[in-house]
């Protein structure tokens, strides 16, 4: 009972409520109130104005918090971009470079007449101070310790170690190597040491002949170290001196070890 009561006085409040609002509506369309109307407007006005504005400055600001956004997502589209193109450009050049390497290699085989295996450079050699590299190729595939190790193009070094998989090379820039040459336009001979930097030649001197910058420096053969005319390198720089048995000069080596992804080691040469 005293539910329902409850549900009736809801009810009847309900029902008031909605005969008064509709009382209110017909009232405030009655000629008389017009005055009333008026003065309501003119005091909203301001709060209107000031409301209309505010959803303005908003509207304006979403829609350049909007653009941020677009802007933002595009600069991390572009550089996405950027950086894939980068990549594609540095991958081709490498793949540019180890093309040419190859051929050059290629070009080695065939010109020279010697049995290689061809090896990558798969590092640098277990110690920086003797000038090696480690390269994928070992006594399985025939290389021994000994073998002359070259690119396509020239003398890079000789096989110092090598594993069932796997060689170190010590290269031409190792201070212990030494190769003997001769130049190829005065014919001079002389005995090459190694060198971080470049390659140091020790020259005979030979009755009225004098060496030139820019005559190549190919192996002799003298001593059986190495087989008979591999390009070494070029004459860059030559010192005089007279009261000595040789002169000295500096040799731009062919071979740029930090640079080289193949070589070749020529497995039919057994130095004596």
């Amino acid at each position: 009972m005293h539910g329902a009561r409850s549900q009736s006085r809801s009810t009847g409040l309900f029902l008031v409520l909605c005969a008064a609002m509709l009382v209110l509506a017909m009232l405030s369309q009655q000629p008389w109130a017009a005055g009333a109307r008026s003065a309501a407007k003119s005091a909203l006005a301001p709060g209107e104005v000031a409301m209309t504005s505010v959803a303005t400055q908003v509207g304006r600001m979403t829609s350049v918090f909007g653009d941020v956004s677009t802007l933002r997502a595009e600069n991390a589209r572009l550089r996405s971009a950027d950086e894939a193109l980068r990549r594609q450009v540095v991958e081709l050049n490498a793949a540019a470079k180890e093309n040419a390497s190859l051929r050059q290699a290629l070009a080695f085989q065939k010109s020279s007449g010697h049995h290689t295996v061809a090896a990558e450079v798969i590092g640098a050699g277990p110690d920086g101070f003797s000038r090696t590299m480690e390269v994928d190729r070992g006594t399985a595939d025939g290389v021994r310790p000994g073998m002359v190790v070259v690119t396509g193009a020239g003398l890079l070094g000789r096989v110092r170690e090598a594993g069932p998989h796997a060689a170190i090379v010590q290269t031409l820039a190792d201070p212990q190597s030494r190769v003997s040459v001769y130049l190829s336009t005065s014919s001079l001979q002389g005995t090459l040491s190694g060198g971080p930097t470049s390659l140091q030649l020790e020259l005979q001197h030979t009755l009225g002949v004098v060496a030139s910058n820019g005559e190549w420096a190919l192996t002799s053969g003298v001593g059986g170290a190495f087989p008979r005319g591999l390009v070494v390198g070029e004459l860059a720089s030559l010192t005089r001196r007279d009261a000595a048995a040789t002169d000295v000069a500096q040799v731009a080596w062919v071979n740029e070890p930090s640079s080289l992804s193949f070589v070749l080691v020529i497995t039919d040469f057994q130095p004596s």
